[in-house]
């Protein structure tokens, strides 16, 4: 442990430790993929210890998470863009895995890869870096202002007379007046 440590503060700044919501999420691949995220990534045994339970639950979906969460992991080990391990460091203190994630991360001086809205609050308190990947996808929405000529599809009418409704690439729902 002492040794991970002591890489970890060295390194610690470009070190990200990567939570159970990012991992079933699966976006970490593509930002990786994009070299936005630098430095090394790791995430504790004990979420990949969560995943391997979600993987073996009687619920269909949570059983479709877990195994979604250790292909991530797999694809991640493939990477040859960015190192990524697992940790073999536990906070005997807590059985919170929230709190001990953020614990880990503090030692570490490393950065939290989330989506989680809670692990959000909780490195804030701890004062720990948070990558959060909803924040992300919202700063990086298009900029379209009202007015602004484009092309788009119309795809169905809208809810008032004469409007007509469109979606940019993002998803992003759009309402065109005198468009039906």
């Amino acid at each position: 442990d002492k040794n991970i440590l002591s890489v970890g503060k060295k390194g610690g700044r470009n070190m990200k430790v990567l939570d159970l919501s990012a991992i079933v999420d699966g976006r970490v691949l593509d930002i990786c993929d994009t070299h936005f995220i630098t430095g090394g990534i790791v995430t504790p045994r004990f979420v990949v210890a969560e995943l391997h339970s979600l993987a073996e639950s009687n619920d269909h979906i949570a059983r479709a998470k877990g195994r979604r969460g250790l292909d991530i992991l797999a694809r991640l080990q493939e990477s040859r863009d960015i190192p990524f391990r697992v940790l073999d460091r536990d906070i005997k203190e807590s059985t919170d895995n929230q709190m001990k994630l953020v614990t880990i991360a503090k030692e570490l001086g490393a950065a939290i890869i989330t989506i989680d809205f809670n692990i959000n609050k909780l490195a804030a308190l701890e004062n720990v870096t948070v990558l959060n990947v909803n924040d992300l996808t919202i700063a990086l929405k298009p900029v379209v202002l009202p007015g602004e000529d484009m092309s788009v599809f119309v795809m169905k009418e809208g809810k008032e007379k004469d409007q007509g409704v469109a979606y940019l690439d993002d998803g992003t729902m759009i309402v065109i007046e005198d468009g039906r």
